[in-house]
């Protein structure tokens, strides 16, 4: 996480008399800040972790994106359920409709039992998509199904099943979403 200096830390410290130097680290779980810009943060990530919500972060490789979608969870009524994470940069496109979505048996060369996907191994908790913008446009309809409906439907089978997941994604390339920048 990168904090920013100038203006809004020192709107901050006019208004509370308390040079920013002096204010303790304010915290979320594993993130720790103690600027204005953090506080705010860290109050943001409370109020979106109790609502229902899907979250897209955007921000540049190695800012912890990964940590904020790991503290909205611990700190969702969902955070006793699994938090599942799919990484769609390291995975090889032939492979991840079948990672995010599941399969059938039998669906390909080496299938040999059916397997849930990561949106039913997280039913009742959260999915996190790591580098969302990586995931082919051809499984963009099937995604935005899960988001819409709450149903997936495994390679090669013929009806889909009710899901109850949370979706919280994140990408290091705009997509054009206004909001929050990490």
């Amino acid at each position: 996480m990168s904090e920013r200096s100038g203006s809004h830390v020192a709107c901050e410290s006019s208004l509370t008399g308390t040079p920013p130097s002096l204010l303790p680290p304010a915290s979320l779980g594993q993130l720790v800040g103690g600027t204005a810009v953090m506080r705010r943060l860290f109050s943001h990530l409370r109020r979106v972790a109790d609502q229902e919500l899907t979250v897209l972060i955007e921000g540049e490789t190695g800012t912890g994106k990964g940590l904020i979608a790991e503290e909205i969870h611990r700190h969702s009524p969902r955070c006793s359920e699994p938090f599942v994470i799919v990484d769609c940069g390291a995975l090889a496109p032939s492979l991840m409709e079948s990672e995010l979505f599941g399969h059938a048996q039998g669906a390909f060369t080496g299938a040999h039992q059916a397997r849930p996907g990561a949106f039913e191994a997280a039913h009742g908790g959260t999915v996190f998509l790591d580098e969302i913008g990586e995931l082919p446009l051809s499984l963009q309809p099937r995604l935005l199904r899960v988001l819409d409906k709450r149903v997936v439907k495994r390679v090669s089978e013929n009806h889909y099943r009710q899901v109850d997941t949370r979706v919280i994604a994140a990408t290091n390339h705009g997509v054009g979403v206004a909001g929050w920048r990490f």
